[in-house]
């Protein structure tokens, strides 16, 4: 893991020395966890092989579900910085995939976006409601069916 302070190239002060290709914007893809980092990949290719954007990936650590997201970044050798660098840098956009953190404490605009088909569903309120046990809540062929 990278030293803390240390910001990936070009965020780093002396970024431009190393750097062959300026970017002209930067945009953060905030992750939650490993469903909202296939989602964001998905939104964010459309900056895939635009030199102008550089694209960085953060965490905010809100997610009682990130296991594993750290290596799923790491493997796919997505440019990383902590949720407090994020915040002090001056990012053209960020996107997120999930409403989770602190996402009102980002300076700049942000776009967000549903991590997959189910999030915008209506969950039942209904006794035993999301149980898998046969005829539980409203998960019964005569549900919705008009009497005589």
């Amino acid at each position: 893991m990278r030293e803390t302070g240390r910001l990936p190239l070009p965020l780093r002060e002396d970024g431009s020395r190393w750097s062959t290709v300026a970017a002209e914007r930067s945009v953060l893809g905030v992750v939650h966890n490993i469903t909202s980092a296939t989602r964001l990949l998905d939104l964010l290719a459309v900056f895939e092989g635009d030199e102008r954007i550089q694209v960085f990936f953060t965490r905010t650590g809100s997610s009682a579900l990130d296991g594993g997201t750290e290596e799923f970044l790491a493997s796919r050798g997505m440019a990383r910085i902590s949720w407090r660098e994020a915040l002090s840098q001056p990012f053209d956009l960020a996107v997120a995939t999930s409403r989770g953190g602190e996402l009102h404490r980002l300076p700049f605009p942000l776009i967000g976006a549903p991590h997959g088909a189910g999030y915008n569903k209506v969950l039942s309120r209904e006794p035993g409601a999301g149980s898998r046990e046969p005829g539980a809540g409203s998960v019964r062929a005569d549900v919705g069916v008009a009497g005589p």
